[in-house]
């Protein structure tokens, strides 16, 4: 399988440079500070009780930014790089098809990233047995495998967007925007268009706190981070269905995150298999 050619050529590359060490201190620091918030500050508890699910679901949040952002950093130049710089040909020119390239960088690049998290996750441990916060092994793996794929689906995003295109500046741009949007500035859309919807009117009960309509509560709950502490609250508390409809199910969080890696992946991989080297 030729892919896995182009994941260990980067996987080995960024285990040399000094973004993967930087990165892994990074999320290192953020996994023991909030752990220690959680079990040594009680403002920033609001659970009498000290447990794994609490400290998980208090993790979420920053957990979903930093795997956003740094999926951007991984992911932004992985194939417009090598597009950009000539040696795309060069990678081709060895039993490399297009897709394996592709494929390859996902793989290695979710690898690189895969390494601080684990790091972080494990040296968080220490924390939960010095502040004494109830454990539960399945709640931490079922945790750990739910933020892997969350990593998974950012890293094929990003390199999605890097197949778009053939230089490293566009990218860069995309990525940032499409950051921006899913991350900071998606409340407008649901609000939006439920304005829209009202006939360009302030809906009933939005500035209230009454319930949102359905199909405004899916919109809410569609950017990749918001579906990725869905799916963390269904597995940590085993309630994976609601009273409400399907797509608002906490199991349906798991297929729209499937759906946010693998889309924008196929355009990307369509979009590079046309282009011209």
């Amino acid at each position: 399988m030729s892919w896995t050619v182009v994941a260990r050529k980067d996987f080995n590359d960024a285990r040399r440079s000094r973004s993967l060490w930087a990165l892994s201190a990074v999320f290192l620091g953020l996994a023991l500070l909030f752990a220690s918030l959680y079990a040594f500050v009680p403002e920033f508890s609001a659970d009498a009780d000290l447990s794994s699910v609490g400290l998980m679901t208090f993790l979420s949040a920053p957990v979903a930014l930093f795997v956003a952002v740094a999926s951007l950093v991984v992911a932004y130049k992985s194939v417009a790089g090598e597009t950009e710089s000539g040696s795309g040909k060069l990678l081709l020119g060895l039993p490399n098809t297009r897709r394996d390239v592709v494929v390859g960088k996902v793989v290695g690049r979710t690898l690189v990233l895969t390494i601080p998290v684990v790091i972080g996750l494990v040296a968080m441990l220490a924390i939960v047995f010095v502040g004494d916060v109830g454990f539960s092994a399945v709640d931490y793996a079922l945790f750990g495998l739910v933020t892997l794929l969350f990593v998974l689906v950012y890293v094929a995003f990003f390199v999605g967007i890097s197949a778009v295109t053939a230089s490293t500046a566009r990218a860069a741009t995309l990525s940032v925007l499409a950051l921006v949007i899913l991350e900071f500035a998606w409340d407008v859309v649901p609000m939006g268009a439920w304005f829209v919807a009202n006939g360009f009117q302030v809906p009933p009960g939005l500035f209230s706190g009454a319930p949102m309509p359905n199909w405004v509560a899916f919109l809410a709950n569609m950017p990749p981070s918001s579906a990725y502490m869905n799916a963390i609250a269904g597995v940590l508390t085993g309630s994976m269905n609601g009273s409400g409809p399907w797509y608002l199910s906490r199991w349906f969080s798991l297929v729209v995150l499937s759906v946010w890696g693998i889309v924008p992946l196929v355009v990307g991989y369509l979009r590079y298999n046309r282009a011209d080297l």
